[in-house]
């Protein structure tokens, strides 16, 4: 029936052109995620209620065939016909009905009149008068009213032109997701063309209302049709800041091809200036990445020109290689804490600047790495403490897990350039040789372990009296022992239950390195990756001088039912036979005879609850050097409550709760708060309030939150509207949140 099928090409192009390219883009999923990554706000709609299924057509009818009943139909020689009322024509799930239909057989037209209602599972329509041509393949429906389930969504147009398979006109249109009898928005339009063909609409002298209040206007646009990318403005943002007063961000979206796209943002700050923000990404078969830049040519608060660009690449070339890129260079340091929202961003002391060659083929791994920093606390961090570029890094690892005589072996190798203009610089090499047996007898594995740590100097600005070629050769012995034990809990078999001791010995001898420069090493916390490490210094510098026992002891309840994890606890310690007198410069040797105990414990005590605990217990000094905690009621998606507390020796010293929770049908709310203890002060607060329907939603969140090292904080405020089925995009909602624990959007329920 090409009635139905001109009529169900007009509803599935949809003027659903609110989708409109005015936000369509950056959400395109082939591309690789830029800035936060965030998932676009799904368009439902609110809903719109589809008419009862059709009655059977009679028992025979092909599916496929046009049924036509009339109260009568009167038919004339010449071929002119008509058809009075009720009317009802119907093929499949569809059915036109109307009061009469007129036929004219010169020239094989159809008018239709008084009451046409066309209903079918995706949508409804209704109209005054209809006329279809079949010569012209031209339908004409005037005065219609539709509905789209699908979306769900409706409108009204004031004349409705099907011409052909591909190309639709309709005039005096308006549109809009809410429900019947709410028309909270309503985008209008002149006239929209929509060409299937090319997958394309225009919309002339378009102009969104909300509230009544025109928000938006636009002489003439285009928006895709068929799903496809489509360039445009996308919703803007609002807000303030008291370090940059009002804001407002209005992205434009540039659809450039099928795998790069990008993204141009105006930022107006009132206290700064106009900054001009920009994104692009590009996805090729071998290629992938972002380029990212901001610029205010002159910054009403310090009268300078300031800047950022960011860089991450990453591409698989011939021959086993892999080269990424990720660099990130502002114009001054404290760019963050004058532009950056957020603590994760203004506490950045140190921006990386790193290309890497890597290349993978069997046993071995080879890296290829130049790599550079851009101090930002250049207070706080003097030169000689500042870290050392590295120009050129070669290291590789070569691994035989099945080698002659029943060994794994094993070759570490590294040889870098380290370069800083203040202090020594100059080449290290070093290469590890391990041999390992690895033995197994009745579920206890025994692995002795024997490596040498060969490592030589070429130092340059050296003292007159220091030895500029120094070097090291340190042998290094470990036996690991473990085993997992497993056992019923009770007659009910309702746990499973395991043991998994493991103890490892370590034996360093000393040899004297205080001749050796420090590049990149460093003595890290103890914890329960360090408590099983054979050197205790992470880096390549210091191979710290010991003879150890590491024990540790892990147990797990297991529901048998499901294999879910119900508890794991875990504890450890370390027990030292002799002093490590090898240390990092003017420290002490150490002579403590153990290690702290430290211990986890994880406890998933259902679908809603969970708790995690750390705790680093000092026994020779009766104090607890490290203790966490953090408890997640989870009860279902839209509510979240997590409350933690941190202590760190003496430095550190914090609360943490952070929720997401609905407060009505309409109402939620999300939040964080995180308190210094020490400082008896917030380190940052965040509250954020939404108002959602099911066509429109208001959110309001303000931040406080530390900007400068000197502990000065800063107040934001932002608001946005979003309007369901009028464009896509909430990117900045989801960072404003910024933390996982956090990840839920009320609005994208509905």
């Amino acid at each position: 029936m090409v009635l139905r099928r001109a009529l169900l090409l007009w509803l599935a192009a949809g003027i659903v052109g609110a989708r409109a390219g005015y936000a369509a883009g950056p959400e395109a999923p082939a591309l690789p995620a830029a800035g936060s990554g965030s998932p676009a706000i799904v368009p439902l709609g609110c809903p719109i209620v589809a008419p009862a299924a059709l009655d059977p057509l009679p028992e025979g009818t092909d599916p496929e065939s046009t049924v036509v009943t009339a109260g009568g139909a009167e038919f004339r020689l010449g071929g002119d016909g008509r058809f009075t009322r009720p009317l009802v024509i119907r093929q499949g799930d569809s059915r036109l009905s109307a009061d009469d239909a007129t036929y004219d057989g010169a020239s094989g037209s159809f008018a239709v009149d008084g009451n046409i209602d066309f209903q079918s599972p995706e949508a409804r329509v209704r109209g005054r008068a209809a006329a279809y041509s079949p010569g012209t393949e031209q339908l004409v429906i005037t005065a219609a009213d539709f509905e789209l389930f699908t979306l769900p969504a409706r409108g009204q147009a004031g004349r409705v032109a099907v011409e052909g398979s591909t190309r639709l006109v309709l005039e005096d249109v308006t549109y809009t997701a809410c429900a019947p009898g709410k028309d909270d928005w309503l985008l209008r339009a002149d006239a929209i063309t929509i060409d299937r063909s090319k997958g394309m609409a225009s919309a002339r002298n378009a102009r969104l209302d909300f509230m009544g209040v025109p928000i938006l206007w636009v002489p003439y646009m285009t928006y895709p049709v068929s799903g496809q990318r489509k360039s445009g403005f996308l919703l803007p943002d609002f807000g303030s800041s008291g370090q940059r007063g009002v804001e407002l961000l209005l992205p434009y979206y540039l659809n450039l091809a099928p795998n790069y796209d990008a993204t141009l943002t105006p930022r107006y700050m009132s206290q700064r200036g106009i900054q001009m923000q920009g994104e692009l990404r590009y996805l090729e078969e071998n290629h992938r990445g972002t380029l990212g830049a901001e610029f205010l040519p002159d910054d009403k608060g310090t009268g300078d020109a300031r800047s950022l660009l960011r860089v991450a690449h990453r591409s698989r070339l011939p021959g086993q290689l892999q080269l990424s890129l990720a660099a990130t260079d502002v114009s001054d340091p404290q760019y963050f804490e004058d532009f950056a929202s957020g603590i994760d961003a203004t506490s950045q002391i140190a921006l990386e600047r790193r290309v890497d060659l890597q290349y993978f083929q069997g046993p071995w791994t080879m890296l290829l790495r130049l790599q550079d920093f851009q101090t930002l606390d250049e207070e706080g961090i003097v030169p000689e403490d500042r870290p050392y570029r590295r120009l050129p890094q070669l290291s590789g690892r070569g691994y035989w897990p099945r080698g002659p005589l029943g060994l794994e072996y094993a070759v570490n190798s590294d040889f870098t350039w380290f370069d800083r203009n203040v202090g020594v610089t100059g080449l290290r090499g070093h290469v590890l040789p391990q041999l390992a047996l690895p033995l197994e007898w009745r579920g206890v594995t025994l692995r002795p372990a024997a490596a040498l740590d060969v490592t030589s100097y070429r130092l340059d600005n050296t003292a007159d009296d220091a030895n500029d070629s120094p070097g090291r050769t340190v042998p290094i012995y470990t036996v690991d022992l473990s085993t997992v034990l497993e056992r019923r809990v009770d007659d009910s078999r309702r746990y499973l239950q395991t043991l998994e001791p493991r103890i490892q010995y370590v034996h360093i001898p000393f040899e004297d390195q205080s001749d050796l420069p420090v590049f990149d090493t460093l003595n890290p916390d103890f914890n329960m990756v360090q408590l099983f490490r054979a050197n205790r210094f992470v880096g390549l510098d210091r191979v710290g001088d010991t003879d150890q026992l590491s024990v540790g002891l892990t147990t797990r309840l297991i529901r048998a039912s499901n294999g879910a994890q119900f508890l794991t606890a875990t504890i450890g310690q370390t027990r030292y036979f002799t002093t490590r007198d090898v240390v990092l410069g003017s420290a002490d040797p150490l002579s403590d005879s153990s290690s702290d105990y430290i211990g986890e414990l994880g406890l998933n005590i259902n679908d809603r609850w969970n708790v995690d605990l750390g705790y680093q217990w000092d026994s020779d000094a009766s104090k607890t050097e490290l203790a966490e905690i953090r408890v997640l009621y989870h009860p279902d998606d839209a509510r979240i409550l997590s409350v933690g507390y941190r202590l760190r020796g003496d430095n550190v010293e914090e609360v943490d709760v952070a929720a997401a929770w609905p407060l009505s049908d309409r109402w939620s709310a999300v939040g964080r708060y995180n308190y210094s203890l020490i400082g008896q002060s917030p380190l940052e607060s965040f509250v954020g309030v939404e108002y959602a329907t099911c066509c429109w939603g208001l959110r309001l969140t303000t931040r406080r939150n530390l900007v400068a090292r000197t502990g000065e904080s800063d107040t934001q405020f932002s608001l946005q509207l979003l309007l369901k089925g009028f464009g896509t995009g909430d990117r900045s909602a989801r960072r404003v949140l910024g933390r996982d624990i956090l990840d839920s959007n009320k609005f994208d329920r509905y």
